[in-house]
């Protein structure tokens, strides 16, 4: 369990980590992890061993009918060029504190991606489902050593029941839990939050968003951090067209979610976010409490919308070329779109009037550079669910030396 430390907030900051390095070993000690001290320095002590690099940093990026948009970079300075290096350091941990050795979870592509690197760096044995059509996004080189299994499965809709099959049957441990990814988004919270404190405060913040794990754990950060500020900015939440429960849910007044069936993954805008059961996480209900107190909103974008934005000119110049004279590279053929759907739901939503003249808005870039060297080979191939475990036993687990 994660409270809060009783003490001044910028007593809490770790100054010997800048920003750009790690925000978990720069805010770790705003936090008290566990019920006892000891717990709380044990696995502050693991967060020191797993931590790579999840750094980040905030600027101004440009001026819009009147708009101040700045750019929370979460993909340059991360490790695996997404926020999701933060939940792997703070999930590798948990498992190294357990005492976890072999590892199952289920992703499109980049929190996978990141429980593999990190588990793997820190000795673990990772096992790593994701839909077939995805492999594409994936970086070779995080699953080149003999720890890190990559297994692909046909159709989207069998990625978690597989998993599971295998949690059950091996009797791993299946990560992340749900608290886990709330505590690290809280990392995230507090970087805006110090930012704040230095340059002052935006009337918006937006992000694409899923589960919406992100803002859950950011504004729980600006809440207990931020009482002295004069308001909390306000949320808005990009979805995908295709694939929007929580949009549908939220503009209906719905308390429940009601999941989209989806069998492939290729007419998607974001491969990653292909999740369309997200109440399974029971996020739904804490996500409602941020809009609800920020006076937020959801949006959504599809495809044409979003290559229009790609393609357009803010003073005789595209958002990639903007992107790039800060020092991000994200080709003309975006890969990973999930990041830049943030800034282009922002503009969208500038244009009709939600997003009024003369504020200031911090948008999230989640992703969007990649170092691509090659996509890897998944080891197992999921055709069916009957019989999947027997097959992957016979084939591989006297070589491994798996077994239950």
């Amino acid at each position: 369990m994660l409270t809060v430390s009783d003490v001044d907030l910028q007593r809490c900051i770790d100054s010997k980590w800048p920003r750009e390095s790690s925000v978990v070993l720069r805010y770790r000690n705003a936090f008290t992890f566990g019920e006892t001290e000891e717990e709380d320095s044990r696995f502050k002590a693991l967060l020191d061993e797993t931590s790579i690099k999840e750094g980040a940093r905030i600027f101004p990026l440009l001026s819009y009918k009147g708009i101040e948009i700045h750019l929370l970079d979460e993909t340059s300075l991360m490790q695996t060029k997404t926020l999701k290096s933060i939940d792997g350091c703070v999930s590798i941990a948990k498992c190294k504190l357990k005492g976890y050795d072999k590892l199952i979870f289920e992703s499109g592509g980049n929190t996978g991606t990141a429980l593999t690197e990190y588990g793997v760096r820190a000795g673990l044995e990772t096992f790593f489902f994701l839909p077939e059509e995805n492999i594409s996004l994936l970086n070779g080189r995080t699953f080149s050593t003999r720890n890190a299994h990559l297994i692909s499965v046909k159709r989207p809709g069998m990625v978690k029941p597989a998993a599971e099959s295998f949690t059950k049957f091996y009797g791993w441990k299946h990560i992340p839990e749900t608290p886990w990814r709330y505590e690290a988004s809280r990392f995230r919270g507090m970087l805006i939050l110090e930012h704040i404190l230095e340059r002052g405060s935006y009337d918006w913040i937006v992000q694409t968003i899923s589960a919406a794990f992100g803002p859950i754990g950011i504004y729980w950060a600006l809440s207990r951090f931020g009482a002295h500020l004069p308001g909390l900015p306000r949320f808005l939440g990009i979805q995908q067209e295709a694939n929007c429960p929580m949009y549908r849910a939220w503009k209906s007044e719905s308390k429940t979610i009601n999941p989209i069936a989806l069998d492939s993954t290729a007419h998607l805008l974001t491969k990653v976010m292909y999740d369309f059961k997200p109440h399974t996480y029971g996020t739904f209900q804490d996500f409602v409490k941020v809009l609800e107190a920020t006076g937020g909103d959801l949006a959504t974008l599809n495809q044409d919308e979003f290559y229009r934005f790609v393609e357009r000119k803010f003073d005789g110049e595209t958002i990639l070329d903007a992107l790039k004279k800060h020092g991000l590279e994200i080709e003309l053929r975006v890969e990973e779109k999930t990041g830049l759907m943030a800034l282009a739901g922002a503009f969208k939503e500038i244009d009709s009037g939600t997003i009024a003249k003369g504020t200031k808005i911090l948008c999230c870039l989640t992703s969007g550079v990649t170092e691509n060297a090659g996509a890897p080979k998944p080891e197992f191939r999921v055709e069916q669910l009957e019989g999947m475990v027997e097959a992957y036993e016979a084939q591989f687990s006297r070589r491994n030396g798996h077994g239950r």
